[in-house]
Order: C-alpha cells, then sequence, then structure tokens
C-alpha cells in the first residue's frame, strides 16, 4: 500500500511540475504584453525565457557527460542538439556578424558531436536507446513535437491571416508571433522539465538501464 501511495503522490507531484509549463507561457506572454507591447521582439520575456532554458539543458547533459561516463555518448549528443537550437535562437546577434552566421557554429558544434559519437557509435546507440526507457523521454519528445511542429504548424501566416481576413496584415501577424513564440516556450518548458527530472533520476540512480554500455 505505501508503495502505490508513493507512486500516485509522483504522478501528482509530476501533474503539478509540467502544469507549471503552461503557467510560465502564460506569465512569460502577459509580461510581454504589459512591457512590450503587441509585437514580441528578439528581447523580449519570451525569447530570453527560452534562451535561459536552452542554456540550462545544455548545461546539465554536459554535466551528466563528465560526471557518468556510462551515459557520455548520448549526454554528449544531446547536448549538441539543444546548444545548436540555442545558437539558433540567438540568430539576432550573430546576425551582427553576417546575417545567417548563426549556422557556421551550430554547424561545428554538429559535426563536432557526431564525430564523438560515431567514435563508438554501439556505445552510443545503446545508451540513447537505455534514455528512451527513461520516463521523461515521453515529455521531452512531447517538447520537441510542440517546438519544431506544432509551433510551426499553428504559427502559419496563411492560417490566422484565413480566419481573420478582415484584420489588418500587421496585426495578424503579431497574433500569429505571438501564438508561435507562446507554443515554442511551452515546448522549451517541456524539455527544460524533462532535463532537470532526468538529471535527479541519473545523479540518485533511480534509472533502471537494461541494456548493457561501457564506454
Amino acid at each position: 500500500m505505501r508503495t502505490e501511495l508513493q507512486i500516485l503522490y509522483r504522478a501528482i507531484q509530476q501533474f503539478l511540475i509540467y502544469s507549471l509549463a503552461a503557467a510560465l507561457t502564460i506569465g512569460m506572454l502577459f509580461m510581454d504584453a504589459i512591457f512590450m507591447g503587441s509585437k514580441l521582439q528578439e528581447f523580449s520575456f519570451v525569447e530570453i525565457t527560452q534562451e535561459i532554458m536552452l542554456l540550462l539543458i545544455v548545461i546539465l547533459f554536459l554535466k551528466l557527460a563528465y560526471q557518468k561516463p556510462d551515459i557520455r555518448n548520448s549526454s554528449v549528443l544531446i547536448a549538441g542538439f539543444f546548444a545548436c537550437m540555442f545558437i539558433r535562437e540567438l540568430d539576432s546577434i550573430f546576425d551582427l556578424i553576417i546575417h545567417g552566421f548563426w549556422i557556421y557554429p551550430a554547424m561545428a558544434i554538429a559535426v563536432t558531436g557526431l564525430i564523438y559519437a560515431a567514435l563508438n557509435i554501439k556505445n552510443t546507440l545503446i545508451q540513447l536507446a537505455n534514455f528512451t526507457r527513461s520516463p521523461n523521454y515521453g515529455f521531452m519528445i512531447s517538447g520537441l513535437i510542440c517546438i519544431l511542429v506544432f509551433s510551426r504548424l499553428f504559427g502559419m501566416k496563411y492560417l490566422w491571416f484565413t480566419l481573420h481576413p478582415e484584420q489588418s496584415e500587421y496585426l495578424m501577424y503579431n497574433v500569429k508571433s505571438i501564438v508561435e513564440e507562446g507554443a515554442e516556450l511551452f515546448g522549451y518548458s517541456l524539455c527544460f522539465i524533462a532535463s532537470l527530472c532526468y538529471y535527479s533520476e541519473i545523479k540518485d540512480n533511480r534509472q533502471i538501464l537494461p541494456l548493457n554500455s561501457q564506454n
């Protein structure tokens, strides 16, 4: 009975923690509406929160790579993936050098991570397979789907201009931007919480890794 109560407690705790992702998204949108006006800017509360979350995700997985040799390959690969997303979010800063310059550091990180993973591809695949067995993997995938698929489709200009053809193009562009960036922030929040929970899971040695991996 005690075990079942602990499981239910953790389920409720998980629900409340991930509910914060939705609350945070709306809160940041309100902050931008109050202080930034109707148009989201590159240095808005939403954008900065996205970038902070991405940076923290990268740090968490790099720490795992350093502290846990048995999952180093997968952690480096995941950290590199989110590092590329972080650089992409900073494209406006890199544009000060030359337009589209962000692609070069992102490609450098991607190639480095892939080469490192390929040096011991068997261990990398085993570690990635182990990662998918974590309950936090599902939340991370949900976040990535929200960022890479849902936000793009839901934020399509054609959709919003078709729904409200009588509104000005300027107004509908602002609506589209708010919807798209809000959906992205919700996805980043899911990924960040999933990463934090996974880090805690690994640190507490609570994850069961049934596949063998040696570095």
